[in-house]
């Protein structure tokens, strides 16, 4: 099956790492690593040929991440509750950082961007062992 999502994914992690540790850039790397996530929903969604998926062309505005968020939510927290709620949160907390570092005058510093490239990772690594999927 050709997945462009999951490589999409691997890209922009990869690429909020070199933008920490090679240019320092990271404003930059917390947008990566927000999207390398979504990247992942998107192909976790695909995968599953889930209806928000199919109609993801549907979706507009500020919203449609949210929807996004919230389907794969609600697929953990039938299998995991804990796992689910540590998504829900760690997800909204990295939205957050992306948020701040794509419209804040705000200083983000290397350690900052860490945090968010650690919690991409994270939070990767929970769907896929939770659902398993590669």
């Amino acid at each position: 099956m050709n997945n462009n999502y999951l490589k999409r994914h691997e890209e922009s992690l990869r690429s909020s790492e070199l933008l920490i540790y090679n240019h320092a850039h990271y404003c930059n790397s917390i947008h990566c690593s927000y999207y390398s996530v979504f990247q992942y929903l998107l192909h976790f969604h695909k995968v599953r040929d889930s209806r928000i998926f199919r109609n993801r062309d549907k979706l507009t505005g500020t919203g449609s991440h949210d929807l996004i968020i919230s389907a794969t939510f609600d697929i953990l927290f039938a299998i995991d509750r804990i796992k689910a709620g540590y998504f829900n949160r760690e997800m909204g907390k990295l939205k957050a950082e992306r948020v701040i570092a794509d419209y804040r005058d705000q200083f983000i510093d290397q350690t900052r961007s860490i945090v968010a490239y650690e919690m991409a990772k994270n939070l990767t690594s929970i769907l896929s062992e939770t659902v398993k999927i590669k």
